[in-house]
């Protein structure tokens, strides 16, 4: 017979284990309803606001059909036809892993604006536990959670978070680089030397800027290690096989990203980078990033780590998270182009800071303090700093992909060209459409207009030639785009001509200030033809051009 002791007790060990379980459960069940709460708030209507975003969303839809096609004879010819076909790609001017991971989730869900930003939660959730496990070499479980919740739910991390950009998911990998690190540092175990490796190599073929980390984790090591480094034969193969891997990257930049090199330099618009202006930006945009509460207690740790009050992080840890924080500040201040999303991967520290400050609290109210911060951070962002939308251009390409004649041309000429385009290509039932943009068509534009415009120089009778000859059955027009430029006022007029029919308009609606408020479709009052000959389109942005006919 069991006695009733025995009974109790082995309740109470088993309330003991589910307690253990639960504990440990808590942080990444936290994380995720985290992360699900930033989805549930972001656009995912084909509504987007910032010009980038379609375009990372319209690059992971071109690995998924590149994956399907595999056209290994002809790869150059077939990525030209499909940039002739969706000329908003941008695949070759960023690194590609994130749109290998996004098209992964196409495949799976179908591409659409929804699947992209799914993309982005699934990094966002991988950031927070990525704070978490990097906290809890230092800190409690509580207050680790809530330094993962300050850092996922500060302005600047909620509000790119909520949008198809790869700087969270750039942001993400390199926290788990820097993780996998410090353990090596800590444990000295081959296993996280390499999954180090892996993660800043992953981070690195997201957005190449985060290579500002290396020098810092070189003088982390040196740190903890010493001379020892030398004669260690696992740093030599980790730093063989990382310098290999980071070859393609190095050519893809260099062949693809002449905008990269571009930023370093000075150009008008932008602070000199040696002024007391450039060198404030950032600090200045602390609050409006992290939000003053965390700004403030990371502030008043790092002072006492910087004077060496803080014993917790003695050591190579204090080389690892000040020197982080600083390279970063310096590296992007060093960049003439200044903006805010830009330095997020920098500011992880800041998080572990405050952290690091709430757990001085007295009687154990370090946990329950920054998990309170924390949530209160979260829920700010997404009450009082929602997402900006910009709406219309889904309803116009549904517009053309409902009534468009197969293998129709379409012309379109405005703002926001990624929007019309990647929601045309949601479409899986028109794959058979093709838009030229009028600005490729006329102008001469590397990236954005700022950067120089060149133009065509044609007569509004050459180019009302060049659209009948080019095979184009609709023109999407914003009303006045840029006719400040000669070539495209004489556009404007050519569309006024008895030879185009207006068919429909569109308002462009939503939250985000514009200029691009309304468009036109017209149809051509005469018959179509195919194109006499294949379209042939300048890529300034490598010194290239695009030749052939769309798929």
């Amino acid at each position: 017979m069991v006695s009733p002791v025995a009974i109790e007790g082995s309740r109470g060990a088993s309330g003991a284990a589910a307690a253990r379980v639960l504990r440990r459960l808590a942080p990444p069940l936290a994380i995720l309803a985290a992360a699900c709460a930033l989805f549930v708030t972001s656009p995912v209507a084909g509504d987007f606001s910032w010009s980038d975003a379609p375009r990372h969303a319209l690059n992971g839809a071109f690995v998924l059909d590149f994956m399907r096609a595999l056209p290994w004879r002809h790869p150059a010819q077939w990525a030209a036809a499909y940039y002739l076909q969706y000329p908003a790609l941008s695949i070759l001017f960023y690194p590609p892993l994130f749109y290998a991971v996004e098209a992964a989730v196409f495949a799976v869900f179908g591409v659409s604006h929804w699947a992209a930003q799914l993309t982005v939660a699934g990094f966002a959730a991988a950031l927070g536990f990525g704070v978490y496990r990097t906290a809890r070499l230092w800190l409690p479980r509580g207050v680790a959670l809530g330094s993962a919740l300050m850092l996922m739910g500060a302005p600047g991390f909620a509000f790119w978070g909520r949008q198809v950009m790869l700087d969270i998911p750039a942001c993400a990998l390199l926290v788990w680089g820097v993780y996998c690190f410090a353990r090596f540092l800590g444990r000295d175990r081959t296993r996280d030397l390499a999954l180090a490796v892996a993660f800043l190599l992953a981070a690195l073929y997201t957005k190449y800027n985060v290579v500002f980390v290396a020098p810092v984790l070189l003088a982390a090591l040196l740190r903890a290690r010493g001379a020892d480094v030398v004669s260690d034969r696992r740093i030599w193969m980790a730093t063989g096989a990382a310098s290999l891997f980071m070859v393609p990257a190095i050519l893809l930049n260099l062949k693809f990203g002449a905008v990269n090199f571009q930023s370093v330099a000075d150009h008008p618009g932008e602070f000199s980078r040696w002024s007391l202006e450039a060198w404030l930006f950032y600090p200045g945009l602390l609050p409006e990033l992290l939000g003053w509460p965390v700004v403030l207690a990371s502030a008043a740790e790092a002072g006492l780590l910087a004077v060496r009050k803080e014993t917790r992080l003695a050591g190579w840890p204090s080389w690892l998270l000040l020197g982080w924080l600083v390279a970063g500040y310096a590296f992007f201040t060093a960049i003439s182009v200044r903006e805010p999303r830009h330095v997020l991967t920098a500011l992880v520290p800041l998080a572990i800071f405050a952290g690091l400050a709430l757990d001085r609290l007295p009687r154990r109210t370090g946990g329950p303090a920054a998990l309170a911060l924390g949530i209160f951070t979260l829920g700010w962002s997404i009450a009082f700093d929602p997402v900006p939308v910009i709406e219309g251009h889904r309803q116009m390409a549904d517009y053309v992909a409902d009534f468009a004649p197969p293998k129709t041309i379409i012309l379109f000429s405005g703002y926001r060209d990624g929007n019309f385009i990647f929601d045309l290509r949601t479409r899986e039932d028109r794959r058979d459409l093709s838009v030229i943009r009028a600005d490729k068509l006329l102008l001469r534009i590397a990236v954005e207009r700022p950067r120089g415009v060149g133009e065509a120089n044609l007569s509004e009778d050459q180019i009302a030639a060049e659209i009948r000859d080019l095979g184009v059955g609709l023109i999407v027009a914003e009303d006045g785009f840029w006719n400040d430029l000669p070539e495209m006022k004489r556009l404007e007029n050519v569309l006024q001509r008895p030879d185009f029919v207006p068919v429909t308009h569109f308002a462009i609606t939503g939250t985000m200030g514009h200029s691009d408020k309304a468009f036109t479709i017209y149809r051509p009052a005469y018959t179509v033809t195919p194109p006499r000959e294949g379209l042939s389109i300048d890529m300034p942005i490598f010194g290239g051009r695009f030749e052939g006919a769309p798929h």
